[in-house]
């Protein structure tokens, strides 16, 4: 991403997030329980929207989303909090198909990581980092 596209960006967040709350009208009653008493576990893929896909509006339901819409520690964690403090009944795990973490795994991250930290390239098969030094060996804690 280029400088400008990253200032782009920087700009056009907290205004649309300005939007957002400005529109927000009588959202701001509704309860903090979700209203139909579910939550999703799914991925965090930036292709995906659980509210169309689980047909969803505010307040309707938790959403908890990781790479690869994993049952981690967190979410757990999560989908606890959702149970206990909050009401939910249900939960769905949702996964998809031609999901990224299918592409590599957690050698493949840890190795890149320990390597460099600026982001990888994946070449169709495998990943490379464009350049070599100022890795951090903990990568390899990341599963």
């Amino acid at each position: 991403m280029t400088d400008a596209a990253r200032s782009k960006v920087h700009s056009e967040v907290p205004d649309a997030n300005a939007a957002y709350v400005a529109e927000f009208g009588d959202r701001r009653d509704l309860a903090l329980p979700p209203a139909r008493g579910f939550a999703i576990q799914t991925c965090m893929d930036a292709r995906l929207d659980p509210a169309k896909y689980a047909g969803l509006a505010e307040g309707d339901a938790h959403v908890i989303r990781n790479a690869g819409g994993r049952a981690t520690d967190d979410g757990i964690r999560s989908l606890v909090i959702s149970h206990k403090l909050l009401g939910t009944q249900e939960w769905f795990v949702i996964h998809h198909t031609n999901c990224g973490m299918e592409l590599f795994s957690d050698e493949v991250i840890g190795d890149l990581l320990a390597d460099n930290l600026e982001t990888a390239s994946f070449a169709g098969k495998a990943w490379s980092n464009p350049r070599h030094g100022h890795g951090s060996a903990h990568g390899h804690f990341i599963k």
